[in-house]
């Protein structure tokens, strides 16, 4: 299929008769030609009203959307080359499969032997041939999810658009659907703007995840980036599980700066640029980073609460005064630490992620 590129140009959204609801607070965001971005956020975060205004179903207060250079902002749905995946399905109960998929294309008056042909076609691509003649009630919901994108496909939309496609389907089926989806995408290299409050989802899908909070885009890197790198307490937070460490600046230089870390110090040679001596700062690092032992080598704390998990064995430790998460996987009898008990925390330099206390330990 003929991706495109899409970009948000300073893209504000408001509603309410005196605009004091900001849905979308100039929002800047550039996806390239057969790109995959997901727009990750909690729940009121502006990332479905994001979705609608590339979609057409809003319109922007103030901004520009472009498709390969050309503004669409004006443009209403059918006249944008684009199809949306929703995520109720949206299918039509007394119509066949193949009639929901052809629906499009009928409204747009092709050749029947057109229709045909692409009906074919998409059916084949998502292993739904042979289902035809049958109602969407007689389809399991990871076969109505294929029709939905199927009708989707059969449009041969330039962007594709997803608003949380998989949230009506159980776990185990929603992993699959998300491997089909990422395979589908990758084959047809056809651009896709996915929207999920899931991060797992997130993870696994995206070229790049754009994290949003109350309207404003917090970061946009690979997920890779995100995880390692978040650059707010918020993405840290949002994006698995992370530990706030309250720390200060000692020394900086070469390019480094070394930090208090409880009543020891430790040298991070990856900091940022504009933190001061003796300033305030945050050390974040995840769970899975922690080393314990019972050995004495590390910070002393003691067990607050410690759950098995079967795979992992996640623990919350009070080390002088502040609360610390571990998490062990693959959990070995000598791995189960009671209640009350004191253990020994480990913290690998190379794990730690720098950021300034303001806005670095807003929880």
């Amino acid at each position: 299929m003929d991706s495109a590129s899409l970009v948000l140009e300073n893209i504000v959204k408001v509603f309410g008769p005196r605009g004091q609801v900001r849905a979308v607070d100039n929002l800047n965001l550039k996806i390239e030609p057969g790109e995959f971005v997901t727009l990750l956020g909690p729940s009121g975060c502006g990332k479905t009203t994001t979705l609608r205004l590339i979609a057409g179903f809003e319109f922007p207060t103030s901004g520009r959307i472009r498709l390969d250079g050309n503004p669409v902002e004006g443009l209403p749905p059918n006249k944008r080359p684009m199809a949306m995946v929703f995520q109720s399905y949206a299918l039509f109960p007394h119509m066949t499969v193949y009639g929901n998929v052809a629906y499009g294309l009928e409204v747009r008056k092709l050749p029947k032997r057109e229709i045909g042909k692409r009906v074919e076609k998409v059916m084949e691509l998502m292993d739904l041939s042979g289902m035809e003649d049958r109602k969407p009630h007689q389809l399991s919901g990871g076969q109505q999810q294929r029709v939905a994108l199927a009708r989707a496909l059969v449009m041969e939309p330039r962007v594709l658009l997803f608003d949380e496609p998989l949230s009506n389907l159980d776990a185990k089926l929603r992993e699959q659907m998300r491997l089909e989806i990422r395979g589908l995408q990758q084959r047809l290299g056809i651009t896709t703007v996915y929207v999920t409050h899931d991060q797992a989802e997130a993870m696994s899908l995206s070229d790049r995840i754009a994290v949003m909070n109350e309207g404003r885009l917090e970061q946009i890197g690979s997920p890779t980036e995100i995880y390692r790198r978040p650059a707010t307490s918020f993405v840290a937070d949002f994006i698995g599980r992370a530990n706030f460490i309250k720390s200060r600046v000692l020394e900086t230089g070469g390019g480094g700066a070394t930090y208090q870390l409880f009543d020891g110090r430790i040298t991070l040679p990856d900091s940022p640029s504009n933190l001061e001596p003796n300033s305030e700062a945050v050390l974040v690092i995840r769970p899975e980073a922690v080393r314990l032992n019972t050995q004495g080598s590390g910070f002393a704390g003691k067990v607050e609460q410690g759950v098995y998990l079967g795979a992992t064995m996640e623990y919350e430790i009070e080390v002088q005064g502040q609360r610390v998460s571990a998490v062990v996987y693959d959990p070995q009898e000598e791995d189960v630490f009671p209640t009350g008990s004191t253990v020994y925390l480990e913290f690998p330099a190379g794990s730690f992620h720098v950021l300034p206390a303001k806005g670095g330990a807003d929880r």
